[in-house]
């Protein structure tokens, strides 16, 4: 986690399929943040292995051959990635996703919609620790 005082911006992957929910997240973060998108765990895993991430938020119904449950177990499982953020976002807002989400090791949880304060405050309470 980043030294709050440090002046280089937070890097934040948002790992998501649908394009407007990537540009809605691309736009509330952008002018904070340093961004990446990733629109499947494939292309997740080929980012994070290639850069620093500081925050990953995860859609968990990621369309193709994995979800983002089973990316979250698949980064549990190398140490690298052991204390990494990874927040749950999702439309699907039962609390058995919930419960799903974080035993398969998400840090936090997010119901979309996602108001701007709630994922401003959710950044700053994980990565100013």
């Amino acid at each position: 986690m980043k030294d709050p005082s440090s002046s280089k911006r937070l890097a934040i992957l948002i790992v998501e399929d649908d394009p407007h929910s990537q540009l809605y997240f691309t736009k509330l973060l952008s002018g904070m943040y340093d961004t990446a998108v990733a629109d499947s765990a494939a292309d997740a895993w080929d980012l994070l292995h290639g850069r620093d991430f500081d925050l990953v938020l995860m859609d968990i119904s990621l369309k193709g051959d994995e979800d983002g449950l089973s990316l979250t177990r698949r980064l549990r499982s190398e140490e690298r990635y052991a204390s990494l953020p990874i927040v749950a976002v999702t439309a699907y807002a039962f609390p058995d996703d919930r419960k799903r989400a974080m035993e398969a090791g998400c840090t936090d949880y997010l119901p979309k919609p996602v108001s701007s304060n709630d994922l401003h405050r959710k950044i700053a309470e994980l990565t100013l620790k």
